[in-house]
């Protein structure tokens, strides 16, 4: 789906990404992880074309990234930023709707197609109920499920989130990485994200990318990348590894 390869990106004269090569396959979910700094957001804003790379190439479908127009590439890739919100105080129905903006000619309005696509999709996040209230006015919680809403509105392949449960209480933290996941499942829909929580990134992930200084330091399943050798040379912690379904650490 993806393949990044030998990305190299600098704000100024600050090195973030040195090298990164890795490739996505269709229907992954895919977590990356990392100290702050370690490259984690730069590396998504480069692979949805926020950013473009120094050197290296991204492609998509095995198409550059930088061929792809924009509504071209926003049928393909739906992005949900960390904080996303709005400027303006829409409703949910409003905003969710906006999801269909790569679809639609320039001076063309929605029509039934498109309604019912929001509405679905509002369906899947649990949101529906919430289509008459303004987005300020829902919790955080609440406003990340639209944010997701409206980015599968999009009728994405691939759905990128950066940080998509900071600031959330864990009732919210697990409703949106399950949300995601049964996404992933049922819809074969790839999932990309920045996570800071190893533990819950290693729940919910088929891949992990561990990230250090810019670079790809591991990546593999949550039980070749989440060890105790791991975890102390890119967060210089002691833990140890309790296994269940999935790998969890413990600080010492």
């Amino acid at each position: 789906m993806y393949q990044i390869d030998q990305i190299d990106f600098s704000y100024g004269k600050e090195e973030v990404l040195k090298k990164v090569t890795f490739n996505i396959d269709k229907g992954s979910f895919v977590s990356v992880i990392g100290p702050n700094g370690s490259g984690k957001t730069t590396l998504l804003k480069n692979m949805c074309k926020l950013l473009d790379p120094g050197s290296g190439k991204i492609e998509l479908e095995q198409m550059p990234l930088e061929g792809f127009k924009p509504k071209q590439l926003a049928q393909k890739v739906a992005v949900v930023h960390q904080g996303a919100n709005s400027d303006f105080d829409f409703n949910v129905g409003e905003v969710v709707l906006m999801g269909r903006y790569p679809y639609l000619k320039r001076f063309q309005n929605e029509n039934t197609t498109d309604l019912d696509i929001a509405v679905k999709s509002m369906q899947q996040t649990q949101t529906y109920h919430l289509k008459d209230k303004t987005l300020l006015s829902i919790s955080g919680g609440e406003r990340q499920r639209v944010m997701i809403a409206r980015a599968l509105t999009q009728e994405p392949e691939v759905l990128l989130l950066d940080e998509p449960i900071s600031h959330l209480d864990i009732k919210y933290q697990m409703e949106i990485l399950k949300l995601c996941r049964d996404l992933n499942q049922s819809q074969n829909l790839t999932v990309f994200t920045t996570l800071h929580d190893i533990n819950l990134a290693s729940r919910f992930s088929k891949v992990i990318i561990m990230m250090k200084n810019g670079q790809v330091y591991k990546i593999g399943t949550p039980e070749e990348v989440i060890t105790v050798q791991n975890i102390k040379e890119v967060y210089d912690i002691d833990v140890e590894i309790v296994s269940n379904s999935y790998p969890m650490i413990h600080p010492i």
